[in-house]
């Protein structure tokens, strides 16, 4: 009979032990969801920057008399993807600044499009011009090294 009111008792004890644990109000980790760190917050500044320098590229080389069919600002590492909606024989022009470091690369789907291009994260402007097919689809992807945000207009030329 001891054997079983000890092993009775101690059933009995360990979801109440386990319970206090739980609910102790001596957490040794501070919960640090609820404040914003410095490195996002710095984060956030620097990509900032870099879309203002980029968006500022672009503005300096579009010129007023084209129309804008689509634009953005993208993170290096999102990238760029659209398949505007485009009317077939008709010419347009893509232009793109990254304003970060290292390179992405621009390509267009069908390929005959245009050819794959290369941007530098330096601030350069890249454009091309391409008649537009049934349906196109335009992508970037960033190279591994590469970081920072990229700025992209597509006007009607």
């Amino acid at each position: 009979m001891r054997l079983a009111s000890k092993w009775l008792l101690g059933t009995a004890l360990v979801p109440v032990l386990c319970l206090t644990a739980c609910t102790s109000d001596k957490d040794p980790a501070p919960d640090r969801s609820a404040a914003p760190s410095h490195q996002s917050s710095a984060g956030r500044s620097a990509e900032k920057k870099l879309t203002e320098q980029a968006q500022s590229a672009l503005d300096s080389v579009t010129k007023q008399d084209e129309s804008m069919v689509e634009s953005g600002v993208e993170r290096v590492s999102d990238g760029i993807h659209t398949q505007p909606d485009l009317s077939a024989g008709h010419a347009y022009k893509l232009t793109v600044v990254c304003a970060g470091k290292g390179t992405a690369e621009i390509t267009f789907t069908p390929r005959k499009t245009a050819a794959k291009r290369t941007v530098s994260c330096d601030r350069s402007v890249v454009s091309e011009r391409f008649t537009a097919g049934k349906q196109v689809r335009i992508d970037t992807q960033g190279k591994p090294e590469a970081s920072g945000m990229i700025a992209w207009r597509l006007n009607s030329v």
